[in-house]
């Protein structure tokens, strides 16, 4: 919702009316969304992995067809639609080239971005489920990890090289995959600090963020917040201590599909909202309601559908109960 708040934002700006300053302030800060989106894919991965080890080969198919089949349909449709309305093409601001078929159909990172501009972020989750899979099938999790860090600091530092290939894999905000892997090993080590060190150091890096001037290329300081907050907050939630609502839950499970068709909608909803001289307000509302709705509808019909074809479960149960015991170490 907070990724949905920022693009619905750039959108309802660019062809409705500039919301108030209060919402803009609010707003414009749902990117940190993909942070948090980096953060718990390292610990997800990670946690189901160690918990309850699977072949290689399984884990590559599950992962791979997760991410694929809900995001085939959404990216190539809208490659087809630019073929026949190229100026609803929108402008890549990371690259001088148009898009490409290539990176559109595989999501491998070339000089040419895919058509769904939030999948850039599906470029990073595909090399991290590379490496990790790779790692982990020579039981190197470890240090292969360190190692993936160790070269993303040294090349931030001495500048990435130029091949787009190396700055997707080399970007520091893979370092958040790292910190959520991190993260579920802690937790499942049963690692115990009081909340006051956990809070004490997020509050810290929250407010270096702050104090940095909260600019969006310093964002893996609150990634790396959220990464030392999730330890506690899983421990806090299987010994009962507070439950998470199945509606949110399911909100959960359909957010992929919100995540890969909210802003296409938002490229069309927009400019008819414009149109009929609608106010930002009404716009805001709206723009959340076409994409929850539009989601939860592709979540349906699509992607609850392909998944139990190919035999992945819906993700729509809940991690443990109550008084669950922690994974064996």
């Amino acid at each position: 919702m907070a990724v949905v708040g920022y693009h619905a934002l750039l959108s309802i700006t660019a062809f409705v009316d500039i919301p108030s300053a209060f919402a803009t302030t609010v707003l414009k800060f749902g990117y940190l969304g993909v942070d948090f989106f980096f953060v718990l894919s390292g610990f997800v991965i990670h946690y189901s992995m160690s918990s309850a080890p699977r072949r290689i080969s399984s884990f590559v198919y599950s992962r791979f067809t997760r991410i694929m089949l809900p995001y085939w349909p959404v990216g190539i449709g809208l490659g087809l639609a630019y073929l026949t309305m190229p100026h609803l093409a929108p402008q890549f601001t990371t690259s001088d080239s148009a898009w490409g078929w290539l990176s559109t159909i595989t999501l491998f990172p070339t000089g040419q971005p895919p058509t769904l501009n939030v999948a850039w972020t599906l470029q990073h989750e595909l090399l991290f489920y590379s490496l990790y899979t790779t790692l982990r099938f020579f039981d190197r999790v470890a240090a292969g990890l360190v190692l993936w860090t160790t070269a993303i600091i040294l090349f931030f530092v001495l500048d990435r090289p130029e091949m787009t290939f190396f700055q997707v894999l080399l970007a520091p905000i893979n370092i958040e995959f790292v910190a959520g892997v991190l993260a579920a090993h802690v937790f499942m080590r049963g690692t115990r600090m009081k909340g006051i060190a956990y809070f004490g150091f997020a509050f810290t890096l929250i407010l270096s963020f702050v104090l940095m001037g909260s600019n969006r290329h310093d964002s893996l300081l609150i990634g790396l917040a959220m990464a030392t907050l999730l330890p506690w907050l899983c421990r806090q939630e299987m010994q009962g201590r507070f439950t998470v609502p199945n509606w949110l839950i399911f909100g959960g499970a359909a957010s992929y599909a919100i995540y890969l068709v909210h802003n296409p909608l938002f490229s069309l909803s927009s400019r008819l909202m414009g149109a009929v001289g609608l106010d930002w307000m009404s716009a805001l509302v709206m723009s959340f309601c076409i994409a929850i709705g539009a989601g939860f509808l592709y979540y349906q019909v699509w992607e609850i559908p392909v998944m139990k074809l190919i035999g992945i479960k819906s993700h729509t149960q809940r991690a443990w109960g109550k008084g669950n015991t922690l994974p064996a170490k």
